[in-house]
């Protein structure tokens, strides 16, 4: 939103003194100033790699980093009335962007130093405006006192006759980046965001490589995303994420080959950003940015990229408080599930989820919430591709009393899946029913906002708490209504998101696509997206440390899907059985989202599942999910032989202190120093509220680090432990899926004591959501722990016990061979109320 000052016009016949005006001036600019930081979402911090753009006068664009070129923006086009009008001599297209006649773009007038301020800051633009014939349009350059640029194309009067046929090109380019070429010399890296479940079917590789049809920049409907390109550089790698700003549904990034100049024969390659190619017309004051954010560090840039986005949405990245399906541990029946389009031998539906829920009472595992997935409601079998859905009720001979019976019986609210529409469904207007759609071949598009509403009120009374909605990709894509239109998709999924909010029911995104993702940010209702490929046990579904940087960025909880927990169970899908299910529970622990195990009943694998929560069912999760280091990714994507090490990290907050952890899975042999250690967390700390990256380099002097995988094996805790300081960095050892490493960091306080937390029985053993007020002072370390109605913990703790100024490695202790002198552990049981007041080492439970 941009904050626009008006001035308010006297009424009365003495005009004011100028004076007054200035003051009210003031006033209206320090409320703006204060309103903008006051706001929760996105806290945006001054890129420490600022960018800047010089427009040249034939508005090419040349985007600086350190006063040196780093992008070059040149042959930008328009299609108006069935003719590609460019500038002269500008870079001509593909042919499939130009079908029709060829006519001159002309430039017309550049407005340079305009200044303004929106919720990104303040910022400098140069305007440019050009003739097309009968029309005109401008594009724009806002470089952002911050050091981020957005780039704008802008149509006043809107444009007709657009379209090119392929909706993979585009209509529009602006900007349009000139790539390397195969042979040059370029250091540079990327990432790129492609297909289904936020682009988990990634693309990194060096810039040179670009331009590459099969290794390349993704692009077209799939492929436009945030683009991430990189330089070599540890632990902080110089680093410009790029893409859309608005109009995300109707955006596309394009990988052109084949352009030329008029003359030439040799043809150069460009990305290019422009509205999709199958758009007929653009509306008056339509407008589309692309947006260019630089950093230090990969996940710092995308970490500020989302900020950024989120700010100028005014969505919150709050902590998931709210929904259950976020903060308690479910039971799935999707794709990859034993209860997947089956049930327990001789049990409808219904009753086989009963049984599940006996259970899981018996064995003392507290799900809190029901998937269900497409089994259950009325679908047309002859729809596009796969099953499109009739009607989104429950079939009687799957709930023979109805959905809203097993979630009385239960207690369990529902996360309820949902597919896309087929042109038969009964809610349509054009087959008898009460709502607008728009009709295709197979498929419809709801574009009446009643239809959400009616559709969540009735979902609400038999128990949603979450909608899933499934096959996002299938209902945008072969879809006369989402392509031919700019705005009908964006719409569908706006509608849907205020309706969830106005029932309270959130949304979850799966089968997105990275447009879909970005979309999310102007919906608050979405909270969480699939991440990663459907589960089939032994599968390899669980990398989700790339996407994860996505979906954090933009305040999305990232979902790994289900998983078993046992790994002899077979007979569901053939012979297949789960050969990691500590691997699978651990990474869905730290990914923030989901944890919903699907074993057949008597199945369950206790231990590893109990790992994942508290007595209660709340996951006990980091703050942040776990994502695949800058390090990793530099390898994967510029060393060609190199294998792309699934090292991923997260943090835990308590009282102020960071406890990261770090997965080190099927990876090579490596170390991480204590700066990489740092660096995993500090840059979430540079806004209000936290400690300062000054603050965050002078109270962590030293980690103590225990592998929490490796004692889920029965290892003895303190045999594991490491330091980790300046002088000793953390080990990783060579992993497989089946012996990973997770790595569980503590900081050494100031009196020299070290919390370890539930080192022994948890996944994350120093999660937030556990512990709270952790207190270190001259007798110790006090700290206050919630979970479950008489739930029994037991924490640790060490006493380094070093002097001031002592080497830590050189006074390094074999913690194994102390006779626990210096370790404390301790058992409390919790009061009716679910907590009690720990104190180490003298063991003092104080249960209020």
């Amino acid at each position: 939103r941009e904050y626009i000052f008006r001035w308010y016009p006297w009424t009365g016949e003495i005009k004011p003194p100028e004076r007054i005006h200035r003051v009210m001036f003031l006033i209206y600019v320090q409320l703006a100033v204060v309103a903008l930081a006051a706001r929760p979402p996105g806290h945006v911090h001054p890129s420490a790699l600022p960018l800047d753009a010089k427009v040249h006068d034939n508005g090419d664009v040349s985007v600086l980093m350190n006063g040196e070129p780093y992008f070059e923006s040149e042959g930008l086009f328009f299609r108006h009335n069935g003719a590609l009008y460019l500038p002269k001599g500008s870079p001509i297209p593909s042919k499939a962007s130009q079908p029709g006649q060829r006519k001159q773009l002309i430039l017309e007038r550049i407005q340079r130093d305009l200044k303004g301020f929106d919720a990104m800051g303040t910022y400098t633009e140069t305007v440019i405006d050009w003739s097309l014939d009968t029309t005109r349009v401008s594009t724009g350059v806002k470089v952002y006192q911050g050091g981020w640029i957005v780039f704008s194309q802008r149509f006043p009067f809107g444009l007709n006759l657009t379209s090119t046929g392929d909706e993979n090109q585009i209509i529009s380019s602006f900007p349009s980046f000139r790539l390397p070429e195969n042979n040059s010399v370029d250091s540079r890296g990327f990432v790129g965001y492609k297909g289904n479940m936020m682009g988990y079917h990634y693309r990194l590789g060096p810039w040179t490589s670009a331009a590459d049809k099969d290794k390349g920049l993704p692009d077209g409907l799939d492929g436009t995303g945030p683009l991430i390109v990189f330089e070599p550089g540890a632990p902080q790698p110089p680093t410009v994420v790029i893409s859309p700003k608005s109009a995300f549904m109707a955006t596309n990034q394009v990988v052109d080959n084949s352009s030329h100049l008029l003359g030439s024969r040799s043809p150069s390659s460009y990305l290019r950003y422009g509205i999709m190619g199958r758009v007929r017309e653009l509306p008056l004051n339509f407008q589309a940015e692309i947006i260019l954010c630089p950093d230090l560090g990969i996940n710092r840039a995308m970490y500020n990229w989302g900020n950024l986005l989120l700010r100028t949405y005014d969505k919150d990245r709050a902590p998931p408080k709210l929904d259950l399906s976020l903060t308690h541990m479910g039971f799935a029946t999707d794709n990859g599930a034993w209860y997947y389009y089956q049930t327990e031998e001789g049990l409808s539906y219904q009753d086989t989820l009963m049984a599940v829920k006996e259970y899981s009472e018996r064995v003392g595992v507290k799900y809190r919430y029901l998937q269900i997935d497409s089994w259950w409601y009325y679908q047309d079998k002859e729809s596009w591709g796969a099953h499109g859905v009739l009607n989104w009720t429950a079939r009687p001979d799957v709930f023979p009393n109805g959905l809203d019976f097993v979630f009385n019986a239960t207690s369990w609210p529902y996360v309820a899946h949902n597919r896309f529409w087929s042109n038969k469904t009964d809610y349509a207007i054009q087959n008898g029913g009460q709502f607008r759609f728009c009709m295709d071949d197979k498929k419809a598009t709801p574009i009446d906002p009643g239809f959400w509403m009616y559709l969540f009120a009735y979902a609400k009374k038999w128990g949603v708490h979450v909608y899933e909605q499934d096959w996002l990709f299938a209902q945008f894509e072969e879809n006369h209504c989402t392509l031919d239109s700019v705005t009908t998709a964006r719409e569908w999924l706006v509608q849907m998101g205020e309706a969830a909010t106005a029932h309270g029911i959130n949304i979850q995104y799966c089968m997105s696509w990275p447009r879909h993702a970005l979309q999310s940010v102007e919906i608050q209702s979405v909270t969480q997206a699939r991440a990663s490929d459907d589960y089939h046990p032994g599968n390899d579904q669980w990398r989700i440390g790339v996407t994860s940087i996505f979906a954090h960025a933009i305040g999305l909880a990232p979902l790994k899907d289900t998983f078993w927990s046992n790994s002899t169970l077979r007979g569901r899908y053939g012979d297949d059985r789960e050969i990691a299910p500590r691997l699978q529970a651990a990474v869905a622990t730290l990914s923030t989202g989901n944890v919903s195990p699907s074993d057949k009943i008597n199945w369950t694998n206790v231990d590893i599942v109990q790992r994942c929560v508290d007595s209660n069912g709340k996951i006990l999760a980091p703050d942040t999910p776990a994502k695949i280091l800058d390090q990793a990714i530099l390898s994967g994507a510029l060393d060609p032989g190199s294998k792309l090490g699934e090292v991923w990290a997260s943090c835990s907050e308590i009282s102020g202190f960071c406890f990261p952890q770090i997965l080190n899975a099927d990876s090579p042999p490596t170390t991480l120093s204590f700066e990489d250690v740092l660096d995993t967390f500090n840059y979430m700390y540079r806004h209000p509220g936290h400690h300062s990256i000054d603050d965050v380099n002078t109270r962590y002097h030293t980690f103590l680090a225990v592998d929490t995988a490796a004692v889920s094996l029965g290892e003895p805790p303190m045999k594991t432990l490491q330091y980790v300081s300046k002088e000793s960095p953390l080990k990783l050892s060579a992993t497989n899926k089946t012996d990973f490493q997770l790595w569980a960091l503590s900081p050494v306080l100031p009196n020299e004591w070290s919390f370890l937390g539930e080192i022994a029985d948890k996944w994350v053993p120093a999660s937030s959501r556990r512990f709270s007020n952790l207190v270190a002072d001259a007798s110790g370390i006090s700290v206050t722990a919630s979970g479950g109605p008489g739930e029994t913990i037991e924490v640790w703790a060490v006493f380094v016990g070093l002097h001031e100024g002592s080497d830590y490695a050189e006074d390094r202790q074999d913690f194994a061979s102390t006779n626990g002198k210096n370790i404390a552990h301790c058992s409390c049981t919790m009061s009716n109320s679910g907590t009690v007041r720990i104190s180490l080492p003298m063991c003092e439970c104080l249960a209020f």
